[in-house]
């Protein structure tokens, strides 16, 4: 009972810490564990360089002790409830499925820029053409991601996963998503059958590994759903924030098109003391029902910027036009719909 208490108390906190402060460091409680904890330990690649392996074997030894604890207290107890389908297929495959894909997805590598040919074409929006990775000095592949850890730039990269010491990319994306999916049916069918049987079969034993899989059951799908809500949108992780710029200065007003439909960010210039006051509330026109709004005549001076990080130079952006909304702009990559940009992803070759 109290090793099934410290596992709930201390394990499972840090577990939903681990796991959703990328997602929400801007919100308080997830932002200090973002800076004090997470980027230390699990970004910080020059410091604590064990923790690429020990992470994995945590996660190895949370299974085990689960595993260990239902055939040795619960198993007996319950194994005439059962029924024979479940005995014989569903509670083997159960158990040994997170393992088998735990395994390849930390066994099988992502392809790379320096093995692999580029698949993916130029959306010249987030990925930009005529690049070269500043860590390999290879051609920076569309969809690709310099990972500091496996030290190449992945390919379709979504991110380095912990819990496997492994990159996301393509070539292991179906073992990951299998990985995902394993773990959350485990995880809750467990529960909701000691659940079940908890009416027949009264065992402090099985009140204590219910409660812990239906908490890391609700940790894993909430976080298996937000990853694929990203396939269903036709991003990857690493993706997602390069669109969260892209959006943000569309809602500031930032974001403009030339008259090719070359995109780029707009900054309002350093300008004379009497004209500080309309830099500081420019002037905005009526909107009207188009995505596009030509902005050639308003008086704000405004200095243009390619949407491509490693370029710093100013443009000349001559009759350029105010994108309004991100209905105006198209993600090249996604294909249409989840099951589409999920077949995709999914590459056996």
């Amino acid at each position: 009972m109290k090793m099934g208490l410290f596992i709930w108390i201390l394990i499972i906190p840090q577990l939903v810490l681990s796991l959703f402060s990328p997602l929400f460091r801007t919100k308080p409680v997830f932002r200090w564990y973002y800076t004090r904890v997470f980027h230390p330990i699990f970004e910080d690649v020059n410091r604590f360089r064990w923790k690429f392996r020990a992470i994995p074997a945590f996660y190895l030894s949370i299974y085990a002790y689960c595993t260990f604890l239902f055939f040795k207290d619960i198993e007996g107890l319950i194994r005439s409830r059962l029924f024979g389908v479940e005995r014989l297929l569903i509670i083997p495959v159960a158990l040994s499925a997170p393992i088998i894909t735990g395994l390849l997805t930390i066994w099988i590598k992502p392809k790379s820029t320096y093995a692999s040919p580029m698949l993916d074409a130029y959306d010249e929006l987030i990925f930009h053409s005529g690049v070269s990775c500043r860590t390999c000095k290879l051609p920076k592949f569309a969809r690709t991601k310099h990972c500091p850890i496996c030290d190449q730039c992945v390919q379709l990269a979504d991110h380095h996963c912990v819990w496997a010491n492994n990159c996301i990319g393509r070539g292991n994306y179906q073992y990951f998503y299998l990985f995902l999916v394993s773990n959350v049916f485990l995880t809750n069918y467990g529960f909701l059958r000691l659940l079940f049987l908890q009416r027949f079969v009264h065992s402090r034993q099985l009140l204590i590994l219910s409660i812990l899989l239906g908490c890391f059951g609700v940790i894993l799908a909430v976080f298996s759903y937000f990853q694929f809500v990203l396939v269903r949108d036709g991003m990857t992780t690493n993706e997602e924030n390069k669109w969260l710029v892209i959006h943000d200065m569309i809602r500031a007003r930032q974001m403009v098109t030339d008259d090719t439909g070359k995109y780029y960010f707009r900054l309002l210039a350093d300008c004379q003391e009497d004209s500080a006051e309309s830099l500081t509330n420019p002037r905005h026109s009526s909107q009207g029902p188009n995505e596009f709004h030509l902005n050639d005549s308003s008086p704000d001076i405004y200095v243009y910027y390619s949407t491509n990080p490693y370029d710093n130079a100013t443009y000349d952006v001559k009759n350029p036009k105010e994108i309004l909304s991100t209905a105006a702009i198209t993600n090249i990559y996604d294909e249409g719909g989840f099951w589409k940009n999920l077949m995709a992803r999914v590459d056996f070759t």
